[in-house]
């Protein structure tokens, strides 16, 4: 019986026989079977990649779906008033960090927001090289100008016109303008601090609020201590200076978790944070989940070294005309912070800011 000719020209014959021509054909064209089985090897790495790239993508698409269904999403009205947002240009950006104590669900920002003030202001500035984040803190008895009001406390723009006033207020107040806006209800601090585990922060002196006690030095904070110790306010002399600064280190502190012991690495607690801390969110609705994926790959080389906090300048206490307790600005200090908010060198300035006491 004849042979497959196929068979043949693969493998050969078993003949003893074979002319030594015929072996050398024989070794010769056995290379196809190896491409063969290279090119199957190859096919199955190319699902494997698929299935990784699917599951990123899948991933990524969870997370964001996470952000945009549980965060709290504001209109441009409801923001910026009449007024269209400030265009980002791929330069420096500006984000307004509100805190308060009051849930989301029961202040209406958009509109005659009576009784609802914004007990803690900070301005997140990206610089335009996307090489650092500074936070700009602005205690709340700030007295400043408060356009259609006079001068009052910085934290009353938002009882006499809303978040658009507040988001203006602030924003002639640092001569730059604002491009997002965020706030964060207090309990979020909570929620935030035990999806990663814990945060350890450097307390400048010893202290008791909300039931817990804090020592002088490093901490370990839970949720509910982080909530208590970023809450404190009556407990200090120089009030909600002192806050402000344990604030800062709260989020010192945060941020040398995020980063520094790879939680951003692992994906469970990644979505957790997302998850738990998003519901404590109100965000203006062009922050969402794609802008901070963006922004976030923009930062990627950003360590925690890489965020500076420094408050605004304050010269002192006083009293208004009306017998409010203020703190007045150093108004040649301030000049200096609406220089390099403009010249996006506030990293600078932040270097060689002083610690704000009274």
């Amino acid at each position: 019986m004849s042979q497959n000719p196929d068979f043949d020209s693969l493998f050969g014959s078993d003949d003893a026989g074979t002319a030594p021509g015929a072996a050398a054909a024989t070794r010769t064209t056995a290379r196809p079977r190896r491409k063969k089985t290279g090119r199957n090897v190859l096919a199955v790495l190319l699902v494997l990649v698929l299935l990784v790239v699917a599951a990123v993508v899948g991933y990524v698409v969870y997370l964001g779906s996470l952000w945009n269904d549980n965060s709290h999403q504001m209109g441009d009205d409801e923001v910026f008033g009449g007024q269209q947002p400030i265009s980002e240009d791929d330069g420096a950006l500006n984000i307004l960090l509100l805190g308060s104590d009051a849930r989301d669900e029961d202040v209406d920002y958009s509109g005659d927001s009576r009784g609802n003030r914004s007990d803690t202001i900070m301005v997140m500035h990206v610089s335009g090289d996307r090489q650092g984040v500074q936070l700009l803190s602005i205690p709340r008895d700030t007295w400043v100008d408060i356009e259609g009001h006079g001068q009052a406390k910085i934290n009353a723009a938002m009882s006499h016109g809303g978040l658009p006033l507040a988001t203006q207020t602030v924003s002639d107040f640092i001569g730059a303008p604002i491009h997002h806006v965020a706030i964060m209800d207090f309990e979020g601090f909570t929620a935030l601090t035990d999806s990663v585990g814990g945060v350890t922060v450097e307390s400048e002196s010893s202290f008791e609020s909300g039931g817990h006690s804090f020592t002088e030095g490093e901490n370990d904070l839970s949720g509910e201590e982080a909530l208590a110790f970023v809450r404190a306010r009556k407990d200090f002399a120089d009030g909600d200076l002192q806050r402000i600064r344990n604030q800062q280190a709260f989020l010192s502190g945060l941020m040398d978790e995020i980063i520094s012991a790879g939680t951003l690495g692992n994906p469970v607690k990644v979505a957790g944070m997302v998850r738990d801390f998003s519901p404590y969110m109100t965000v203006d609705d062009s922050l969402d989940s794609s802008k901070i994926a963006s922004l976030a790959y923009e930062l990627r080389s950003m360590r925690s070294g890489d965020m500076q906090f420094f408050s605004a300048p304050i010269v002192g206490a006083g009293r208004s005309s009306d017998g409010q307790a203020i703190l007045n600005v150093d108004e040649d200090e301030l000049g200096k912070i609406r220089d390099a908010f403009e010249d996006d060198t506030v990293d600078d300035y932040a270097e060689h800011a002083e610690t704000v006491n009274l």
